[in-house]
């Protein structure tokens, strides 16, 4: 099996999607493949891949680049292949603009920094075995609304109503948090943002130790990775 990773970080010490790679490596039988969007480093066929993982980003789905749009395009062929799809955070708004443009996406009007207790309304491959609410680390100033066309959501937060969301039956999903962050990342983080003056209000930073949870992603990749198609 062949595993596509789009890498769409921004800081250099988080190119190649280290986390990501860490929880797709879960499956022994896929080979890896980690690709650069924001250099415009995209496979021209993605159907030549088996999975394919989106990872999160610094940039805005709503601003206007020639690589964002580029990667709306890829995203939008490899949703018309049926190959299937998980959108972590930024990936998650990017299948949203691919499927309904971009006017599916919107600025939060609560911005979610920190460890988000996440509600799941209806059952799914992706989310099986997971208890509900659970928590886990969310990192974001946009979200998805309203659903396109054709979606099915899947969980929500008290401040955000699409955590997570699926296309149909198909093995197509989007997820707003990151189940891929460690308790140590998560840490750095809050450190870094309580510096900031203009810091938005952070979701439980003292309880990391408690909440992280590191089996609640193994779960979720896991299910992505062995669902069948």
């Amino acid at each position: 099996m062949k595993t596509l990773i789009i890498d769409n970080h921004m800081d250099l010490d988080c190119w190649g999607a280290q986390d990501l790679c860490r929880l797709a490596r879960l499956s022994t039988q896929s080979t890896l493949y980690v690709r650069r969007a924001p250099e415009q480093d995209l496979p021209d066929r993605p159907e030549s891949f088996d999975r394919v993982i989106v990872s999160g980003s610094k940039t805005s789905v709503l601003e206007k680049a020639p690589w964002i749009s580029k990667l709306i395009d890829f995203v939008r062929k490899t949703v018309n292949q049926k190959i299937p799809y998980l959108g972590v955070c930024y990936g998650h708004q990017i299948l949203a603009a691919a499927l309904g443009g971009q006017s599916c996406v919107r600025r939060s009007t609560q911005p979610e920094y920190g460890w988000t207790q996440i509600q799941i309304l209806e059952p799914s491959p992706l989310l099986n075995g997971l208890p509900s609410p659970f928590f886990s680390f969310s990192a974001h100033q946009d979200e998805v609304w309203p659903l396109p066309q054709g979606m099915k959501l899947l969980a929500n937060s008290e401040q955000c109503a699409v955590q997570a969301y699926q296309l149909n039956d198909h093995p197509i999903f989007g997820i707003q948090f990151h189940p891929e962050h460690t308790g140590d990342y998560a840490k750095k983080i809050f450190k870094k943002m309580k510096k900031q003056k203009d810091s938005p209000p952070l979701l439980n930073p003292n309880r990391t130790d408690e909440l992280y949870r590191p089996e609640w992603g193994e779960i979720i990749f896991k299910n992505f990775l062995q669902n069948k198609d």
